[in-house]
C-alpha cells in the first residue's frame, strides 16, 4: 500500500508539472500595441465637398514622426508634420477610406479612418405636372418600366406572378407577355442596342431577350437586382443600398460604382432606374419622391415629390410608387406604382414656396 501510494503521488508530480510546462508554453500573441493613433477625423466624420480634411496624428515618447502618408482614393501624398490639411481630391460624394501610414525612420504603422463626404448643397426641389392620365394594370406589380418605339414595356415583381410584358401606352393593354419561373421575382429592365435586360431579386441570374421578346441568354450577378437603366456604352445597377454599379453589358462586369448622397447623407433603398439627358432618375422605395442623380459624383441633385397622384380610395389598393419611363423621341416622361390602376404622363417643374 505504500509503495502504491508513492507511485499515485509521482503520477500526480508529473501530472501538474506538464499541466504547468503546457501553460507556460501557450502561444504569445504577437500583436503590439501601436504607438501612434489618428486623433481627427473620427470615424464616420461627415466633411462637406470643397474643404479640407484636418488629419491629426497621436505619437508616444518613444516614436518621433517624421513622415505621415495619407492615401484617399486613388491619391497619395506624404505630409512631414503631426498635424496638417488634405485637399479632397475629387468631386465624388459618399463614404470613402482614408488610409495614414506613419513613419517614424524605418519603422511605421498603419491606421484607417472612413469618411463621409457631403455635397455643399441641398438638392433643388421639384414637383410633378400631370399631362395626361393612362389606364394601368392594377394587377402588375411594376419593378421596371421604358419606352420603345412608342410601346410601352415592364417587367412585374412577386414569385409566382413575374413577367416581362409588351404593352399599349394609350390603352393599357398587354400586347405581349414572358412568364418568369414561379421561383423567380422580376425586378429593374433595360434596353440596350436593342436588347432588353431583365434582373431578378435575389436569384443572382438575369436574362436577355431580342426585339421579339424572345430569351437569348443569360447573365449573372453577385448583388440583389432592384433597378436597372441604360446609360451611353454601360447599365446601371441598383442592389437596395445607396450605391450605383456601372455595367459592361456582354460580360454584365462591374466597371465603377458611385454612391448616392445628399447634403444630409446617403440615399439609399434606390430603386428602379431611368436615364434622362444624362442624368439618373431613380425611384426610393417606400417613398413618394425621385431623385436626380449626377452619374460622374453621386450626388443628388434634385428631389421630385411624386405624393397625391392617386387617390385615398386608390392607395387603398395600391403599393408604392415604382416606375419611371423616358420616351426619348418625343421628350414624354411616364411614371406609374406597384398595383398602381393608372400611368401618369408628367413633367418636372420647380416647386415653388
Amino acid at each position: 500500500m505504500i509503495r502504491l501510494s508513492y507511485v499515485i503521488l509521482a503520477l500526480l508530480i508529473l501530472v501538474s508539472c506538464g499541466a504547468n510546462k503546457e501553460e507556460t508554453e501557450k502561444p504569445v500573441s504577437p500583436r503590439i500595441r501601436k504607438q501612434t493613433s489618428i486623433a481627427s477625423p473620427t470615424q464616420n466624420q461627415n466633411f462637406v465637398r470643397g474643404n479640407s480634411i484636418q488629419v491629426s496624428i497621436q505619437s508616444s515618447d518613444d516614436f518621433n514622426i517624421d513622415s505621415v502618408q495619407v492615401s484617399i482614393e486613388d491619391q497619395t501624398n506624404t505630409y512631414y508634420d503631426s498635424s496638417f490639411d488634405v485637399i479632397i481630391p475629387s468631386q465624388r460624394v459618399g463614404s470613402w477610406r482614408l488610409l495614414a501610414k506613419v513613419f517614424d525612420g524605418e519603422n511605421s504603422e498603419t491606421h484607417y479612418r472612413t469618411i463621409i463626404i457631403l455635397p455643399e448643397n441641398e438638392p433643388t426641389a421639384y414637383t410633378v405636372d400631370v399631362k395626361n392620365t393612362y389606364p394601368h394594370d392594377k394587377d402588375d406589380y411594376t419593378q421596371g418600366l421604358l419606352i420603345r418605339n412608342g410601346s410601352l414595356y415592364e417587367s412585374t415583381g412577386r414569385r409566382g406572378a413575374s413577367s416581362f410584358k409588351k404593352k399599349n401606352i394609350t390603352s393599357g393593354e398587354t400586347e405581349k407577355v414572358v412568364n418568369l419561373a414561379a421561383d423567380l421575382f422580376g425586378e429593374g429592365l433595360a434596353l440596350y442596342k436593342d436588347e432588353f435586360y431583365q434582373l431578378t431579386w435575389e436569384a443572382g441570374v438575369g436574362f436577355v431577350y431580342n426585339d421579339e421578346m424572345e430569351q437569348i441568354r443569360t447573365f449573372n450577378y453577385q448583388v440583389e437586382g432592384w433597378g436597372l437603366s441604360t446609360l451611353g456604352d454601360e447599365l446601371v445597377l441598383t442592389d437596395e443600398t445607396e450605391k450605383l454599379y456601372f455595367i459592361e453589358p456582354e460580360s454584365f462586369t462591374v466597371k465603377r460604382e458611385i454612391q448616392a448622397y445628399d447634403n444630409l447623407g446617403k440615399v439609399d433603398s434606390i430603386n428602379e432606374l431611368e436615364v434622362i439627358d444624362g442624368l439618373i432618375y431613380a425611384n426610393v422605395y417606400q417613398e413618394d419622391y425621385i431623385v436626380v442623380i449626377d452619374p460622374e459624383t453621386g450626388e443628388v441633385l434634385q428631389k421630385i415629390d411624386c405624393s397625391g397622384l392617386l387617390s385615398d380610395a386608390e392607395r387603398q389598393a395600391a403599393d408604392v410608387l415604382n416606375g419611371i419611363a423616358y420616351d426619348a423621341s418625343n421628350g414624354r416622361i411616364y411614371i406609374t406604382g406597384k398595383w398602381w390602376p393608372k400611368l401618369f404622363e408628367v413633367t418636372f417643374q420647380p416647386k415653388t414656396i
